[in-house]
């Protein structure tokens, strides 16, 4: 097996974009850890398995400065002359000139080189990247899925359709959105492999369809936003699994003014938008105004505006008061029933309408859904992973009883809203009751369907089964 390192080492911490060579005490460590993981989880599982295990390294170093000489400790960290049978470093400046695939061929061209050099074959190349620090032992991966094709890591996580600035579809639908970190490649298709580079498309053409995965779940290819099980980038990994993640239904109140909701949204995202440590870029954000002409709803929205999670630049918000029909312009009609309960009802139906819109259009399911009442306070965070909301939904109820944050899943969410709208469907007599006794015509209405109802102290816990 010849085992092909490519791409840019010693990188900075700061993110997936951070593309600078740096020789810090963080990064040399880091560096170090992913060439000792590569040497653990992939080289020796192969030799044990009675195989030849050759390297080869492309990657790049300052084009001058002595920083440069660290790059070649990456030979001796991957295991000396012995193991990596052909090296090369470029000067940063070929970073342009190259791009990602350039190099890509270049290192392939390694191996190419040094087979014709020996004449011989191997049975299968392996492509990774210098900056990954590997979790599992790769050849029983492979060994899992179809190892006479070409495989991919994982599919990627990505939601197009069903969003106002992305009209591609969905990634369940797209099969060539593949994380190209990592490329297993049978002798056979070297070719294909060296004529496409890391192109899902082009290699399903170039094989005849002999192009599958690792592993059959969908991930991010950013650790930061996305832990996966076969390997972390070197750079803080996130704690969160994501596979649909976390939709935030903003409820910002029936007569509520724009400079108090402008203040309260700060305190909204840090309790709700940052999931996850680091903070993953997969957080929804539905929101709801009631009351609220027609120029704050455009302020609103644009107050809204997340850049660092991946819709961000797209929140979806309702503005105008509610009468229960699927009409989600601007509205201004008088309640069907003037309830504090209701109108929280409504409003979640509406926004909960627009979040199953995008769980069809593109078949996912949220990991979890997390409601908030703007105008209320908040504890320091509210980390929907770190609630049980298989069977329950967990709910704090605020100054004017009705729920001030509330957890659930997504199917939870679903049955909580109906069971909500049903109890209101005779009229006024539970209207009555809710002004009364809200809390207890919350818990009502919950068990009017059938679903047990536990209450628990902050936070409290309401069981579906």
């Amino acid at each position: 097996v010849a085992i092909v390192v490519r791409g840019e080492s010693f990188r900075g911490g700061s993110g997936i974009g951070d593309r600078s060579f740096s020789t810090s005490e963080a990064s040399v460590r880091a560096q170090r850890e992913a060439a000792q993981s590569l040497l653990k989880m992939v080289v020796q599982p192969f030799e044990k398995c009675g195989l030849q295990v050759d390297l080869f390294l492309a990657s790049y170093i300052p084009t001058s400065g002595t920083e440069r000489n660290i790059a070649f400790d990456l030979v001796k960290w991957y295991g000396g002359k012995g193991r990596v049978k052909k090296y090369k470093f470029f000067g940063e400046d070929f970073k342009g000139q190259f791009q990602q695939v350039g190099l890509f061929k270049k290192a392939l061209g390694l191996v190419a080189e040094y087979a014709e050099q020996q004449a011989l074959t191997y049975q299968a190349l392996l492509v990774v990247r210098p900056d990954m620090i590997f979790k599992t032992h790769v050849p029983s991966i492979i060994s899992n899925a179809t190892w006479s094709s070409v495989l991919f890591g994982f599919r990627l996580h990505e939601r197009f359709a069903g969003s106002p600035d992305k009209e591609s579809e969905g990634s369940r639908r797209r099969l060539d959105y593949v994380a190209d970190q990592i490329e297993w490649c049978p002798w056979e298709y070297t070719n294909c492999l060296v004529a496409c580079g890391p192109k899902y498309r082009c290699l399903m053409k170039k094989t005849g369809g002999h192009v599958s995965v690792m592993l059959d779940e969908r991930h991010d290819s950013d650790t930061q936003a996305d832990r996966n099980p076969l390997y972390r980038l070197v750079r803080q990994e996130s704690r969160l699994e994501v596979h649909g993640g976390v939709a935030a239904l903003l409820l910002f109140g029936e007569s509520a003014t724009m400079p108090p909701m402008l203040q309260q949204l700060q305190a909204v995202r840090a309790a709700v938008f940052r999931q996850g440590e680091p903070p993953t870029k997969w957080v929804d954000v539905y929101a709801h105004a009631g009351n609220i002409s027609r120029e704050s709803c455009r302020e609103l929205r644009d107050a809204l505006v997340e850049p660092s999670l991946f819709y961000g630049l797209s929140p979806h918000l309702v503005c105008g008061r509610l009468d229960g029909s699927r009409d989600r312009s601007y509205q201004d009609v008088s309640p069907v029933c003037d309830c504090a309960l209701r109108a929280w009802a409504e409003a979640v139906r509406t926004l909960s309408e627009l979040l199953r819109d995008r769980e069809t259009s593109v078949d996912f399911e949220y990991d979890g859904v997390v409601i908030v009442g703007v105008d209320g306070r908040f504890r320091d965070n509210y980390q929907v992973g770190d609630y049980d909301t298989k069977d329950r939904v967990h709910v704090e109820f605020g100054p004017l009883q009705v729920p001030h944050v509330l957890i659930a899943s997504s199917r939870g969410l679903a049955q909580l809203v109906g069971a909500l709208l049903d109890g209101f469907s005779d009229g006024t007599a539970m209207c009555e009751k809710a002004r009364e006794h809200p809390v207890a015509a919350f818990e009502k209405l919950v068990r009017g369907v059938g679903l047990s109802v536990e209450l628990v102290k902050t936070p409290r816990a309401l069981s579906l089964r």
